[in-house]
């Protein structure tokens, strides 16, 4: 089965860039720094609010469309996986040491967020499936949805976990990984269960789950582009 990994960092360079190491069952997908790019999300979002009126609602399709205009510089993966696998961890490491540490204190170091990280299968019919099941179930009862729990494709909100080699521990549902500087060394790290003969996120409940569609066709129409512009090299 073929799966796209999107993966996307905000990082705000102190004097150099950080490594990054990605892997898949233990295999090195990719290294590569993540260069200086600010997060302008929030900002884009706190601007959209001070342009409403005090009663207007913030729509869940403005918010997308504030994501999309804002993601951060995107890096795809398209992964073959075998379809006898469990489940596989994803981590990606992040070599960061860059700081004016000294004497027991820092001022200065370089920061980074892990604002975009998608996984999902590379496979237009199945996902097509799976957002008919998914409208059907949402019609039988909506407040599940909203859940954070019940997420798959985006592991930013469901258990993505940061283990900072000093020995902090930040999860994305707790402390918000995608709007969290991390410092200094250490991974991210993921791991995904075959649930619907594909390899998702563990679900709270197995018959139940949701996924953005709009962000989903975004990734893969982005994904065509970056693989059409390679063929043409």
């Amino acid at each position: 089965m073929k799966y796209l990994l999107v993966v996307g960092f905000a990082c705000e360079v102190y004097k150099k860039e950080p490594r990054a190491r990605i892997f898949i069952v233990d295999k090195l997908i990719d290294e590569f720094y993540i260069q200086h790019h600010k997060d302008t999300i929030a900002t884009a979002i706190k601007k959209s609010r001070q342009d409403k009126q005090l009663l207007q609602p913030f729509l869940q399709p403005e918010f997308v469309n504030i994501q999309i205009k804002n993601f951060t510089p995107l890096r795809f993966y398209e992964i073959e996986l075998d379809t006898t696998l469990d489940q596989v961890e994803l981590r990606i490491e992040i070599k960061n040491s860059d700081s004016n540490y000294t004497n027991g204190f820092i001022t200065n170091s370089t920061l980074i967020k892990l604002q975009v990280c998608y996984f999902f299968p590379l496979h237009k019919k199945l996902l097509l499936r799976l957002e008919k099941i998914r409208n059907k179930i949402r019609l039988q009862n909506y407040a599940w949805c909203r859940s954070p729990n019940n997420i798959i494709f985006d592991l930013l909100q469901n258990k993505l976990q940061w283990q900072g080699k000093n020995g902090q521990i930040v999860d994305y549902v707790e402390d918000k990984i995608g709007n969290y500087p991390l410092g200094g060394d250490g991974v991210f790290i993921y791991k995904l269960v075959k649930k619907y003969q594909i390899l998702i996120s563990k679900l709270k409940k197995s018959s139940r789950y949701n996924f953005n569609t709009v962000i989903v066709n975004y990734l893969v129409n982005k994904y065509n582009e970056y693989a059409n512009q390679r063929n043409t090299e």
